[in-house]
């Protein structure tokens, strides 16, 4: 029982280190090309976790002898996209307080440029972006970023697991 402990935390530790350098090479390709705050990137992140927790899922499988339970599943998956997240929050907190900490002002600009085009009152503006801002920090994006890449990796597992799942036979060998 130890040894699938042990090994879930090695197979899903590995799947989320790939998954966080896919997800960091399209960060810094958005970022490179001008365009970090784009949608495309945001849904392109989307599609490469589900590859992520599929792909920590089936390996972790493989290391169990093609056999994995629903919870077996879920529990690789969210630690895949669990670990992924915290690699993926540390380059987030590098990009905006060392590498380019212009980045603070661009996502204030954007961030209001959104609220103007949503057709906010004025009155309601001021409070919206201040709101905004309090969660724009590098600190609170790290924290966001973990418990939020925890939650979509239960999102995705939820489903994914269904199909990942392989139950021991319950059938007696002829």
């Amino acid at each position: 029982m130890e040894e699938k402990t042990a090994s879930i935390w090695k197979s899903t530790f590995m799947s989320g280190v790939y998954l966080a350098i896919v997800l960091i090479l399209v960060s810094v390709v958005f970022y490179v090309t001008g365009n970090t705050f784009s949608k495309i990137a945001q849904y392109l992140s989307y599609v490469f976790m589900i590859g992520g927790v599929i792909y920590g899922q089936i390996s972790y499988r493989k290391l169990l002898g093609g056999e994995i339970t629903y919870g077996q599943a879920l529990g690789a998956g969210v630690l895949t996209l669990l670990f992924a997240s915290v690699l993926s929050s540390i380059y987030t907190y590098l990009l905006y307080t060392v590498i380019d900490p212009s980045l603070m002002e661009q996502m204030r600009i954007f961030t209001e440029e959104t609220l103007v085009q949503r057709g906010i009152p004025e009155e309601q503006m001021q409070m919206s972006l201040d709101i905004a801002l309090k969660f724009q920090t590098p600190v609170m994006m790290v924290v966001m970023g973990i418990f939020g890449g925890a939650f979509i990796g239960l999102i995705i597992s939820l489903i994914t697991s269904i199909v990942i799942k392989k139950n021991p036979s319950d059938e007696v060998p002829a």
